[in-house]
């Protein structure tokens, strides 16, 4: 016979499953996969079974309860990735309900309080952050002062767009399109980027960088890899038409300034600045990432020592064998890094080590070069660009999850273990 006290028990497990899924929906973008493995162990914990077919933005949540009933939820959120506290934050809570320590609606109660904090930066200082993200990541597009110089007052426009759309919702959709053309009016109209040596889209590439969904792609392309199809293929066109969206916002701009579609011109310049400088503006394009995307500071030295890691290899790779190379041991290691460095309960989640790395790896730049470049009329070097942003993607997504494997199978065990020990302790309320 089924009792209140069961029914109560079984009722705490299913909203605190519903809302696990639905705060690792909003809050990740590692794939599916990772989200499915996280409820199933957090179900097991508290003797249930969980099984989720998702896609990007939502989930059908089945669970089987001891008492042998099965509940059916469907969640539907919109996926983000900028408030990366609460994925570590996310992580921590995880980690001790397996262990364990909670029963299902304490667990619950502080994952929705959890929900419910404020972010830990004011907008002001999250634009800031936007400004020292673009001029952090310049040296590495185009190692010139110019560069460095235009990257500062283009950060600073699109930090005014990043301002407002924290506060407006309308904007915070239109934001992948208003941004560009709001850069692409300063550039064009106002610092004559299409007269500079490189080409104005070279410019304007680090300010535009916080729009680029690099992230979403090798998610995308590893949910394919391991048998993802549905939301791996969701969340590439997903991916995709915000990357076209960039491009058209780039396109209009040019269009408006009275520039046109031929001024979108791509050619090499020298670098002038030294390598030293390159590696020193690494630390305020990290610590600019924290800002904008809402990141615990004490995670910060772990983010730039990662960042340091895989642009590190990357650069020498590349110079000694080829990019494709140079990108997938880069890849490698970082992922490698971050998974074993993951296993220690203290340290923040993978998918906050390596962003720093991942957008230093990260092609979704020459992808959107490859766009603009083609409606240009430099049709044979923009879809060169298109090629080589798939090919360097591909290896960069391989890299991520052959390096991720080891680590993986190390922190499911210990997590198997902690579970076990858990569910010899902990109750089911």
């Amino acid at each position: 016979m089924v009792t209140t006290e069961d029914r109560d028990a079984v009722d705490d497990i299913e909203r605190l499953l519903r809302r696990l899924t639905s705060f690792l929906l909003r809050h990740s973008a590692e794939g599916a996969f990772e989200l499915r493995d996280t409820v199933r162990q957090v179900a097991d914990m508290y003797g249930a079974k969980a099984e989720i077919l998702a896609i990007v933005e939502g989930a059908v949540l089945t669970i089987q309860c001891q008492d042998g009933t099965s509940r059916s939820a469907t969640v539907r959120v919109s996926p983000e990735l900028a408030r990366l506290d609460l994925v570590a934050e996310g992580k921590f809570l995880v980690r001790r309900i397996i262990a364990g320590e909670l029963t299902a609606a304490a667990a619950d109660r502080e994952l929705s309080q959890l929900e419910r904090r404020t972010a830990p930066y004011p907008v002001w200082l999250r634009a800031a952050g936007v400004v020292l993200f673009a001029v952090g990541f310049a040296p590495s597009v185009q190692a010139t002062w110019t560069e460095i110089g235009y990257s500062v007052v283009l950060g600073a426009v699109m930090a005014v767009a990043f301002g407002f759309a924290e506060r407006l919702a309308v904007l915070r959709i239109l934001l992948p399109i208003v941004g560009p053309v709001l850069v692409g009016l300063t550039a064009f109209g106002v610092l004559h980027a299409d007269r500079q040596p490189g080409g104005p889209m070279i410019l304007m590439v680090p300010a535009l960088f916080v729009l680029i969904p690099g992230d979403f792609l090798c998610a995308a392309t590893a949910e394919i890899a391991v048998g993802q199809l549905t939301p791996g293929a969701v969340r590439l066109a997903q991916a995709a038409f915000t990357l076209v969206e960039i491009a058209a916002g780039v396109l209009i701009a040019a269009e408006l300034s009275g520039v046109g579609t031929g001024g979108l011109f791509e050619t090499t310049v020298p670098p002038v600045l030294p390598v030293g400088l390159i590696v020193a503006f690494w630390v305020p394009f990290v610590f600019g990432l924290a800002l904008t995307f809402s990141a615990r500071m004490r995670d910060v030295p772990w983010v730039l020592a990662l960042t340091y890691l895989a642009w590190g290899v990357q650069f020498g790779v590349t110079r000694w064998i080829g990019p494709t190379a140079g990108t997938f041991i880069a890849a490698t290691l970082l992922a490698a890094a971050a998974g074993y460095l993951e296993i220690e309960a203290s340290r923040p989640p993978r998918i906050v080590l390596i962003l720093g790395g991942f957008f230093a790896l990260t092609v979704g730049a020459l992808a959107l070069r490859g766009l603009t470049t083609i409606d240009g009329g430099f049709t044979i070097q923009g879809f060169n660009d298109i090629r080589d942003a798939i090919t360097q993607t591909a290896a960069l997504t391989l890299g991520l999850i052959v390096g991720a494997t080891p680590a993986q199978a190390v922190f499911t065990s210990r997590a198997k273990r902690m579970a076990e020990a858990g569910r010899m302790s902990a109750p089911l309320r």
